[in-house]
């Protein structure tokens, strides 16, 4: 009878904690965040909104902060707990 290797988790990859984010998106990430954003929604009246009101590059911006106010993992998101000292 052969033995079961108890390394090997049956479970998927997403479910796995060891896979879980650590840091935060990368400038690289975020700018495929937002052009996947862009490729699926570019023709919604929300994005062309958006760029009627400030511009493509100004839109592209936003929704850049957009993401980055999504990621747990961001200094902008993270909030001190007890005294700074």
């Amino acid at each position: 009878m052969a033995k079961k290797d108890s390394s090997k988790n049956d479970e998927p990859d997403w479910i796995n904690r060891s896979n879980d984010r650590k840091t935060p998106y990368t400038d690289e990430e975020l700018d495929e965040f937002v052009a996947d954003f862009i490729a699926n929604m570019a023709d919604t009246p929300a994005w062309k909104t958006l760029v009627d009101e400030g511009g493509e590059e100004k839109a592209r911006q936003v929704l850049r902060e957009r993401f980055t106010a999504q990621d747990d993992r961001n200094l902008i998101n993270w909030d001190p707990a007890g005294p700074a000292n």
